[in-house]
């Protein structure tokens, strides 16, 4: 059985995460590990022998050792007992769902668990902080992202958090021409198969010469001849057909949009403007005369987009 991995830090921000991991736990037949990470650097000690003070189990005499382990003690059975509601709330919809702590640096012990236990996503928010803030999952996301070979399923924390079951209508997959942009459509697919969802296949194409060197004209240093344009804008339009045939043979509806401006930009508004449920994207990638780097392009997506993401990590060699 497929695992999605939810880590949490105790944060109604970080549980943003969890309507949606539930309509994903359901669509693929997935079972859910709640995670927590108890922080073990010296700052966060310190706050843990304050949670300890607080619940009354600091002993003058006893050794710092004595201490620092009834800290611990005690950080790990309130993990274990927020966890264990968030669990309850998972099971009563049906949802198997398992709870794991641990300790260490948090986003080295997400991706460790992830590897560990075969995860086939990770799912949480962008940001969030726990009451005693031990560990800020906004920094942490980043680092996840560009560590886990998983890919990470990722929503944006909000002031209030979603009311109505969670819904994937419509998934966006932008796209620029490159096998390894095109590696996250297998995910896409399968998962818009299982939602009954409509795929829209997208390509932005920019105007400048700094993002076409090879065929940029000469005499024209800042802008792109009309003509060079269309010619880049057939060719995407022809690349995402292409893809959008091989989806059609699964009966999938599927959509293309050949857009102008920087990629980053574009996926955002597009996602807008035809109210995109998720955006699934590879977290690099290049086309045969780079036209856009999808590495950073999704890091401006990441940190920009309302749209919660699914990240595929590409691969090179495949």
């Amino acid at each position: 059985m497929k695992t999605i991995l939810v880590p949490l830090d105790g944060s109604a921000l970080a549980e943003q995460a969890l309507p949606y991991v539930r309509t994903l736990a359901l669509l693929l037949g997935a079972r859910v590990r709640l995670l927590n990470v108890i922080v073990d650097d010296q700052h966060n000690s310190l706050m843990a022998e304050g949670i300890a003070a607080a619940y009354g189990v600091i002993d003058p005499l006893a050794t710092q050792r004595e201490r620092d382990q009834r800290s611990l003690t005690t950080l790990i059975q309130h993990a274990e007992g927020y966890l264990d509601s968030q669990a309850g709330l998972l099971h009563s919809q049906g949802i198997d769902t398992e709870i794991d702590i641990r300790c260490g640096p948090a986003a080295d012990v997400i991706v460790e668990a992830a590897q560990d236990q075969h995860v086939a996503m990770i799912a949480m928010a962008t940001h969030g902080y726990s009451g005693l803030r031990r560990w800020a999952l906004g920094s942490v996301t980043d680092r996840v992202v560009h560590a886990t070979d998983t890919p990470v399923f990722v929503v944006r924390g909000a002031r209030s958090a979603p009311t109505e079951p969670i819904a994937f209508k419509r998934m966006m997959v932008p796209l620029d021409g490159s096998p390894l942009a095109a590696q996250a459509l297998p995910l896409a697919a399968d998962l818009a198969e299982r939602a009954s969802a409509e795929l829209l296949l997208m390509q932005a194409v920019e105007g400048s010469i700094e993002a076409y060197p090879a065929v940029a004209p000469l005499g024209r240093p800042n802008l792109m001849p009309n003509e060079v344009v269309r010619m880049l804008q057939a060719r995407a339009s022809e690349e995402l057909e292409d893809q959008a045939v091989k989806l059609r043979d699964r009966v999938l509806p599927v959509t293309t949009r050949v857009v102008s401006g920087h990629a980053a930009e574009a996926i955002i508004d597009e996602a807008e403007q035809h109210s995109v449920d998720l955006i699934v994207m590879a977290t690099h990638g290049y086309s045969g005369i780079k036209r856009w780097a999808l590495g950073s392009v999704t890091d401006k997506v990441l940190h920009a987009a309302a749209t919660p993401l699914l990240l595929v990590r590409a691969n090179a060699s495949t």
